[in-house]
């Protein structure tokens, strides 16, 4: 691959994906996700290009991010990563090809050149609260799976149904399973957290925000 050009779809997805008919049972599928709109997207990339990410993202520096809501570590935002490859992803993630293919299965509105990407690591005991992830114009929330983890390990995705704007019970789960994306839209009610990881084995994501108008 050349370094600097954000590749066609057809050079980055799973060919499934661009079939008229997948993209248009994804579209009902996200709007009657229930909590809230939300897709999990297994196989979604050539399995050599996700191969090749999570090679490449090891290869970043990741930094202790702590507080009373969670506990992980993270890259720094990836548009100013010096790997190729990654600044590539990058570049593909926020081109105009792509923002257009998720705006059309989202029926949502996404900004072309706004996005926000840094790679996460979760370690034994690493977590992030219930939280709904409304800041600075977030219209869709994603998470890109580099490694997978079984049930016995934590570190699941939990979707909440709410009540009066608060989070009640956790109504999905998704586990972590290598090259799945996970999307879904920010608002008052997408509340959801990583549940505890109690395993050595490491929960690596490229994970980060489509911003809307």
């Amino acid at each position: 691959m050349e370094k600097s050009l954000p590749y066609p779809l057809t050079t980055w997805l799973n060919p499934d994906y661009l079939l008229s008919e997948k993209i248009l049972a994804l579209q009902k599928s996200f709007l009657k996700a229930k909590p809230f709109p939300h897709l999990q997207l297994p196989n979604f990339l050539k399995k050599e290009i996700a191969s090749k990410l999570l090679q490449e993202l090891k290869r970043e520096q990741f930094y202790l991010k702590e507080s009373d809501l969670f506990t992980f570590f993270q890259t720094n935002d990836l548009i100013s990563t010096k790997n190729h490859f990654l600044q590539n992803f990058h570049s593909f993630l926020k081109s105009p090809e792509f923002t257009k293919y998720i705006s059309t299965i989202l029926s949502t509105s996404i900004k072309k050149d706004s996005l926000d990407l840094a790679g996460t690591l979760y370690l034994s005991t690493h977590h992030l609260l219930p939280h709904d992830d409304q800041l600075e114009n977030r219209k869709i929330a994603f998470m890109f799976y580099l490694t997978s983890l079984k049930k016995k390990d934590g570190g699941a995705l939990g979707l909440y149904s709410s009540k009066n704007n608060q989070p009640t019970t956790i109504s999905k789960r998704y586990q972590p399973t290598f090259n799945t994306f996970i999307l879904f839209k920010v608002s008052p009610l997408s509340f959801h957290e990583v549940e505890e990881v109690i395993t050595n084995t490491p929960r690596i994501t490229l994970s980060g925000w489509f911003h809307g108008q």
